[in-house]
């Protein structure tokens, strides 16, 4: 497998010769490891221009600024005893010193590579590259590791591209350069690695990152580390909540196919402003005050909050929903009017919600209906996938084609010590045991005190300090991350509540003055008379989900006989003939299973974890260049692993979808 090979000679430009003999000081093991060899200019240039070719494929902006930097800007290289290269930089506080050490560069950049916990899923995040030591370390160490480099100084990343090869990782997609401290670029950037991530992560700070642009190194370790945190509560909700989301969707089917989806809603509201009702605390402040504004700006609610409005006489122009649990089914209960509001939900939300609505509904496309039924699914539009209802609120906001787009009630935080805001259902829930000794506020605050040691103090808009849990921290993430990849101007009007980055802070009243400036037109929302849901009809879909049915039933037989002979190979590692002659059973059963792409599809869905396991044991197993008893033997346990999960996939399908017809038959005409 290739290696990183550190390059040995050179100078601050390549337009130097480059000295040879640069095999003094070092051991045999060490000249051996690093391929050392005395270098030309040539060899300088090849490996630049190797490595910057496959940083055109993988980071074309950042090769464009790379290239751009004239050698002669690199900082100053110098040679170290041990013929290696080391190279001075400017600290923080003013002063000169090296990367890397004067005496044996490669040395020290292993010692501190070999300091770290085993990990059999190597993911690393370096704390600067330096002149690509560590890089090379991490590589000779792992097979095929996720390194993440955080360095904002470019003239340093083009030295280590003529330093090391970085090639190999590039082609691979295992390097990633991180170069601004920007949450957008942040997420963008490892978005394609998040696996990875989740199963494990690991900072190495080199010495240097404590004096060298240490502000950026500390953002880019918080960024990263609030990242992750987001990712994997993503993670585990996907994982635990894999099979509701399933049975929700299938069950959703007869109102998915009823009503036409979001697409007819596409900038309907265009150049209006939008007010997003979130059910913190400081909402208490304004929510009368959206009597007056939502006149003037297109209110969207989430569902926690849509009753009370109601009792006030504020219906929303829409209300969202997204949760899977049928406990949600209570912020709708015994509503008979709606007011016109408009339901917009996810179609992964609990079935009792659709079901029980009165008024108008909008769902969002799905892919399991288009596995489901094929070329019978309608089109629906899709907005991207809310962390909360409130996050629902906003990309629906900027669907509608709202400008500007303003929040109350979204505090993010345990404003004045509340988790609720007053007049939340909650508190009828708790009126029973309320008392002298057990107020409402009392309540309010052990909710709060619920969150424990992940409690943590932040500043609030008015600048006094405000609990959060590490929940909110999560959700203010994403939000502050849509709010940098969004072209609307966002307002965090709730007078209340965390700041975050990309909001503009005014009060309603100040806002809806500037902004809300124009009656909405009375048809604004009205549907065409000429829209159709696409709905395919009854006996089509029941005809596709009998089809899919029987496939199902098709793939676990042959998942069945898969296990079976899975077990069977795991005692003839020692007969090659008789294994050879089963594994090719096994490769007939694989070929046999790809026919039914979508269905096969529907069933990995619901088995997330066993999916995910097995990538992890993949990637613990790394590049097997030679298939040994050992190595067949752990590939054959996570294989009988996979498909013991798929098996019991198919099981859970085969019973849900004949409820899913019989809903069908029951609710669709």
């Amino acid at each position: 497998m290739a290696k990183f090979r550190p390059m040995q000679e050179g100078s601050r430009a390549l337009d130097g010769a480059a000295p040879g003999g640069v095999n003094a000081g070092m051991s045999g093991d060490e000249q051996s490891a690093n391929a050392a060899t005395p270098v030309t200019n040539d060899d300088l240039v090849q490996r630049y221009l190797a490595n910057l070719a496959w940083l055109y494929r993988d980071d074309p902006e950042l090769a464009v600024r790379i290239e751009a930097i004239p050698f002669g800007a690199l900082p100053p290289m110098e040679r170290a005893r041990d013929g290696f290269l080391t190279v001075r930089v400017t600290t923080d506080d003013g002063r000169e010193a090296y990367a890397h050490s004067r005496y044996r560069p490669v040395e020290e950049a292993r010692t501190l590579v070999e300091a770290q916990p085993e990990s059999e899923t190597p993911a690393f995040v370096l704390g600067g590259i330096g002149l690509g030591y560590h890089l090379a370390e991490l590589e000779r160490r792992y097979d095929s590791p996720l390194i993440v480099v955080a360095e904002d100084d470019l003239t340093l990343i083009k030295a280590a591209l003529c330093t090391v090869d970085v090639s190999e990782a590039l082609k691979r997609h295992r390097l990633i350069f991180i170069t601004a401290a920007d949450r957008a670029l942040v997420h963008n950037r490892l978005e394609r690695v998040n696996t990875d991530l989740l199963l494990g992560v690991q900072f190495l700070v080199p010495p240097l990152a404590t004096r060298y642009h240490k502000e950026f190194q500390n953002a880019i370790r918080a960024l990263v580390t609030d990242y992750v945190a987001y990712g994997r509560m993503q993670l585990v909700t996907l994982l635990r909540i894999a099979r509701v989301t399933t049975k929700n969707v299938a069950f959703n089917m007869p109102t998915y196919l009823g009503v036409p989806g979001i697409e007819v809603l596409k900038d309907r509201a265009r150049g209006y402003p939008a007010i997003i009702v979130a059910a913190g605390p400081s909402l208490a402040r304004n929510i009368e005050r959206l009597r007056y504004w939502r006149e003037r700006a297109v209110v969207i609610a989430v569902q926690t909050v849509f009753k009370n409005l109601l009792a006030r006489g504020i219906p929303p122009h829409f209300v969202t929903s997204l949760d899977f649990h049928e406990v949600s089914a209570q912020f709708f209960e015994g509503v008979e009017d709606v007011g016109g509001a408009i339901l917009v939900a996810e179609p992964k939300a609990t079935w009792h919600v659709l079901d029980a609505y009165p008024g108008r509904k909008h769902v969002l496309h799905h892919p399991l209906v288009a596995n489901l039924l094929h070329e019978r699914a309608p089109r629906r539009d899709s907005l991207k996938g809310g962390t909360t209802v409130a996050h629902l609120c906003f990309y629906l906001a900027e669907h509608l084609g709202c400008d500007p787009i303003m929040f109350v009630g979204q505090d993010l935080s345990f404003s004045d010590g509340v988790y609720y805001s007053p007049g939340m259902p909650i508190e009828r829930i708790w009126q029973p045991e309320l008392g002298r000794f057990n107020t409402v506020e009392m309540r309010q605050w052990e909710r709060v005190r619920r969150s424990g040691a992940s409690l943590r103090a932040v500043e609030d808009v008015h600048g006094r300090l405000a609990y959060v849990d590490e929940q909110m921290s999560i959700y203010a993430e994403q939000f502050e991350t849509d709010f940098s990849q969004s072209d609307r101007h966002i307002v965090h009007a709730c007078e209340g509540g965390r700041r975050l980055a990309g909001m503009e802070v005014m009060t309603l009243d100040a806002a809806g003055e500037r902004y809300c400036t124009r009656p909405l037109p009375p048809d604004l929302f009205a549907m065409p008379s000429d829209v159709s849901s696409g709905d395919p009809g009854r006996e089509r879909v029941i005809d596709a989900l009998e089809e899919r049915l029987d496939e199902v039933l098709k793939m676990k037989a042959i998942a069945v006989e898969t296990t079976e002979k899975l077990e069977q190979l795991s005692g003839l590692l020692s007969k090659p003939a008789e294994f050879n002659r089963i594994i090719a059973r096994v490769d007939e059963l694989r070929t046999m299973i790809q026919q039914y792409d979508r269905t096969y599809r529907v069933v990995v869905g619901i088995s997330q974890a066993a999916e995910l396991r097995r990538y992890a044991a993949d990637r613990r197993m790394g590049t097997v260049e030679r298939e040994t008893a050992e190595t067949a033997k752990r590939r054959l346990a996570r294989d009988r692993e996979f498909v013991e999960a798929f098996t019991e996939g198919c099981t859970y399908m085969e019973n849900l979808l004949p409820l899913v017809i019989g809903r069908v038959r029951e609710r669709m005409s």
